[in-house]
């Protein structure tokens, strides 16, 4: 429990109001002067500065209990205002008070069994307070006049530490003109012969002006009066401020720059100069560099008159974080923001561009923003997604809530899925992919267990649309999603509920990209996986769907059939010609395979993982002409057309592209299984074409294959050999 030695009000809308002597429980200390707190009496929870309060070293357990309850109260209170969805912030804010109550009945349940508390429970209090002295005289001078209780007597705080009254930080709008201002102010107390104790005071006072307007409150003239020369304000919790040093242009030979030398030699400003610090702050994180992190100066580091600084290899995974923590931004996004941003900084600033230069070299190689992080420090995207995971599995195992009719959960659940389909699709992906792997993939196959159990629309579109974003991940993510039940899962409720059109698309898209990867399916598979399931998908394409009004459907069907025909590599096993034989007519699927091939379009092709699959559609059409009863599909026209496009790639496609053996081989098959003897379309084209490629000096495998293709078709059909 903490007290209040002053009063405190603010314009910043997350900091917390109070007057001296209120209580408080402290939630977090990330940042060395503002901490985050709730208050006793009303449980608010907000920011508070630290150097404001201090400890209450009665043992108040059961008050402390009462003051997180009454702020977990609070926040529920809040959140019914807006309908019971809780926001971010407040899902945050709770987890803190709960694992901040728990700890808190442990060590009184601890203290009941030993009352006295021990040295390392001291040492570990004073670690969490930073910038806190080992050894500092008690300050003995009288209560403060504004240290006053609600009801008119006097406070008496106990006997404490020495410790300064912080000046309240600037308003965000001020930001730019207090930093040029102080710089104005630095420049002109140099000119004058003033010692470093006044040319503190005065700049601290400037600041001080500048962000309240006025010096007429009591709270602004004790701390004012107060404040010792070394006292630098706090940040704001919610903004990230930028300070650095103004590199000088020349230092003299005979300067000594040793760390004993006095302070009549130099001026403060020439000190401040000559050690360089980069602090970044921002939402109660607060990133110094540290040891031999920290960008420090020697003097063997001075040449030429220019200061040579070390920068943390840590500071663009920094940066990354801070921008993309703050502004919301996506990965790839923030890396090119800041990178524009330090690129301009280098070539306006050159008395920077060696630092600036060593900031784009951290971004460009720190590929894994959580293991490019100081130690000891985790990215938030991690963090979330840890508690997103575990949230959603204590909802799947609520089977009362997905049996009452009310579903109360509904909005949480979206809520959850909703941030975990945008940090699946804007963050950093290694730290994604680590988070979804870990465990066996356990994450994934709770959520399809959830997805079998969940019969809420909304929820279950969220649900693929978070699968679908996982497979843009990692090729070992599709493995795991093909192996499981969620394809024969997609198949049923495909063909079950064919009025929701919406959850219609997004399920064959997912079933595209579950099979894009051509990976052999266990044999349990095909009890859903089908010669129906098949006959479903084709009676799509050629009739339609009453609830597909955009005609959508047929292409996403379409592409079902070519990315799962990719794992079928025996065509007289194959499911999908079996049944195609027994159709008498796909005029439309066969028209949208001729229209795919006539634009070199594969798509099943959707990501670029290793190794990557055939061509779908020149695999198909393999498959399709690999027997004659399959190849009657398509009408002679038809085929004089696919001629034309065979002719026309294999001219214009160069020796040792692989994708022009696969034309070769389809054309071989045409050749065999269809009259093409009878017709002979684009006859000499084909022979020159042929004779064309056994001439090429080319000598890689691709061409080797090709050569191959042609020998073969000469030897089966000799009327293609050119006659001298």
């Amino acid at each position: 429990m903490y007290r209040a030695l002053y009063t405190f009000h603010s314009a910043e809308p997350h900091s917390l109001h109070f007057t001296a002597g209120e209580s408080f429980v402290i939630l977090e200390r990330s940042n060395q002067h503002w901490w985050l707190a709730s208050k006793s009496s009303t449980g608010e929870v907000g920011y508070i500065p630290a150097s404001y309060i201090h400890k209450d070293e009665s043992n108040q357990q059961d008050l402390v209990l009462q003051s997180i309850d009454r702020a977990i109260e609070a926040i529920h209170n809040a959140a019914m205002k807006t309908g019971g969805k809780y926001n971010l912030e407040q899902r945050e804010v709770l987890q803190k008070l709960i694992h901040h109550r728990k700890s808190t009945v442990a060590r009184k349940g601890q203290q009941k069994v030993n009352p006295t508390p021990s040295s390392t429970e001291n040492q570990v209090e004073m670690d969490h307070q930073p910038g806190r002295q080992a050894e500092v005289l008690p300050d003995i001078s009288p209560c403060p006049p504004d240290a006053m209780s609600p009801e008119g007597t006097a406070y008496q705080a106990p006997t404490q530490r020495r410790r300064v009254a912080p000046v309240a930080p600037p308003p965000p709008d001020k930001l730019r003109d207090l930093y040029s201002s102080s710089l104005d102010m630095k420049d002109t107390v140099e000119d004058s012969p003033q010692n470093a104790s006044t040319v503190s005071s005065v700049s601290t006072a400037s600041l001080d002006t500048l962000y309240t307007g006025s010096s007429n409150s009591p709270e602004l003239q004790q701390a004012t009066a107060t404040s010792s020369p070394s006292a630098t304000p706090p940040p704001l919790p919610t903004r990230s401020t930028f300070t650095a040093p103004r590199y000088p242009t020349s230092i003299p030979s005979h300067a000594d720059i040793s760390p004993g030398h006095s302070t009549a030699t130099h001026s403060p400003s020439c000190q401040e100069e000559a050690s360089t610090l980069i602090e970044l702050n921002a939402e109660g994180v607060h990133c110094q560099t540290r040891n031999k992190e920290t960008a420090s100066v020697s003097p063997s580091e001075v040449e030429a008159g220019q200061i040579v600084v070390s920068v943390p290899k840590t500071i663009g995974a920094e940066l990354i974080e801070l921008v993309r923590k703050n502004t919301s931004l996506s990965y790839e996004m923030s890396r090119v923001a800041i990178g524009v941003m330090v690129g301009h900084i280098q070539s306006s600033v050159p008395e920077v561009m060696d630092v600036m230069e060593q900031i784009l070299l951290s971004l460009v190689e720190n590929k894994d923003l959580s293991s490019a992080l100081p130690r000891g420090q985790v990215c938030q995207d991690e963090q979330r997604l840890e508690v997103i995971f575990a949230d959603l599995a204590r909802h799947k195992n609520d089977t009362q809530q997905r049996s009452w009719a009310l579903h109360e959960d509904e909005s949480i659940i979206s809520c959850y899925l909703e941030e975990l389909l945008g940090i699946l699709t804007d963050a950093d992906p290694e730290v994604c992919k680590r988070m979804v792997k870990k465990s066996h993939f356990e994450a994934i196959l709770s959520l399809i267990a959830y997805y079998q159990m969940e019969h809420r629309v909304a929820l279950r579109l969220f649900l693929l649309k978070c699968f679908g974003a996982m497979c843009n991940l990692d090729a070992a993510i599709i493995s795991t999603l093909a192996n499981s039940v969620l394809p024969m899962e997609l198949a049923r409720d495909m063909q079950s509920d064919t009025k929701e059109h919406q959850k219609l698309c997004y399920s064959a898209l997912l079933l595209t990209m579950v099979f894009s990867m051509g990976e052999p399916l266990p044999y349990h598979h095909y009890e859903h996986l089908n010669s129906d399931f098949i006959q479903f998908l084709l009676d799509v394409i050629e009739d339609g769907l009453l609830s597909d009004s955009t005609e959508q459907l047929p292409d996403l069907f379409t592409n079902v059939l070519l990315s799962f025909n990719l794992h079928m590599l025996v065509p007289s096993n194959n499911i999908i010609m079996k049944t195609l034989v027994k159709r008498e007519n796909v005029k439309v699927f066969t028209e949208k395979i001729l229209l795919l091939l006539n634009r070199a379009d594969d798509p099943v092709s959707i990501f670029k993982h290793q190794p990557q699959p055939p061509h779908s559609v020149l695999k198909f059409l393999q498959d399709v002409f690999a027997d004659k009863d399959t190849a009657r599909i398509f009408y002679r026209t038809d085929m004089m057309v696919m001629i034309d496009i065979i002719v026309r790639q294999a001219s214009d496609l160069s020796p040792g592209e692989k994708i022009r053996m696969e034309y070769l081989s389809l054309m071989h098959a045409i050749i065999r299984t269809t009259d093409y003897t009878c017709h002979r379309h684009r006859f000499p084209d084909l022979q020159i074409t042929f004779q064309r490629i056994l001439a090429e000096e080319e000598n890689d495998q691709a061409c080797q294959m090709d050569k191959l293709i042609v020998t073969e078709i000469y030897k089966e059909f000799p009327d293609f050999v050119v006659e001298n």
